[in-house]
């Protein structure tokens, strides 16, 4: 299974979530392959300072462009996970067109919500759900954030990560705590199975 986390806006957990949910995954015994498709690297860059640490990410992360994506293969037995850079056009719909599952992280405010719209209009055709990051549970940002998606009829993830520390202090990591990442991983896996 491929699962791409987009967004067009930068900020929001893209490769925070990647990370995470890989880890979760290959805690659970799940075989997994990041594609940092982010010119800036992001992803690429945790590995690396992970590994310096004495303490490597237990999965591999591997920088491919829009068109070595396009052409990667699908490999049923691993899920597969890509992590995507805001604003540019050509890696995103790459990762969305090569898909199975698109995730796009996104925080509660105003205006993480208005940006979510123009990258659940660029998905069309992909099975696709919004995952609320960095939230202060029991907020009105939180709950109106939740209502106006489903109002809207756009698919949500039940669990959504709440703001930590600890989260973003991960960078650099072989994370070990998951902070509701675990089960953002076991929900993929349930729509995998359908």
């Amino acid at each position: 299974m491929r699962v791409s986390f987009v967004h067009t806006k930068g900020g929001v957990g893209k490769t925070t979530s990647a990370i995470m949910v890989a880890a979760a995954a290959t805690h659970h015994g799940r075989a997994v392959e990041v594609f940092d498709t982010d010119p800036q690297g992001s992803a690429s860059r945790w590995a690396e300072i992970a590994e310096s640490r004495g303490d490597a990410l237990p999965f591999p992360v591997r920088y491919l462009t829009a068109n070595e994506l396009r052409q990667l293969p699908a490999d049923e037995s691993t899920l597969q996970i890509v992590d995507t850079p805001p604003g540019e056009a050509a890696s995103i719909q790459a990762a969305i067109d090569t898909a199975d599952l698109v995730v796009v992280p996104s925080g509660a405010s105003p205006m993480d919500i208005d940006r979510v719209w123009p990258t659940i209009d660029t998905i069309t055709g992909h099975p696709a759900g919004v995952l609320l990051t960095g939230v202060l549970m029991h907020t009105r940002f939180y709950t109106e954030a939740r209502h106006l998606l489903e109002d809207q009829g756009v698919a949500t993830f039940y669990n959504a990560i709440p703001q930590r520390e600890e989260i973003k202090a991960a960078f650099g990591t072989n994370p070990t705590r998951f902070h509701g990442y675990d089960d953002v991983y076991q929900e993929i896996s349930e729509i995998e199975e359908l």
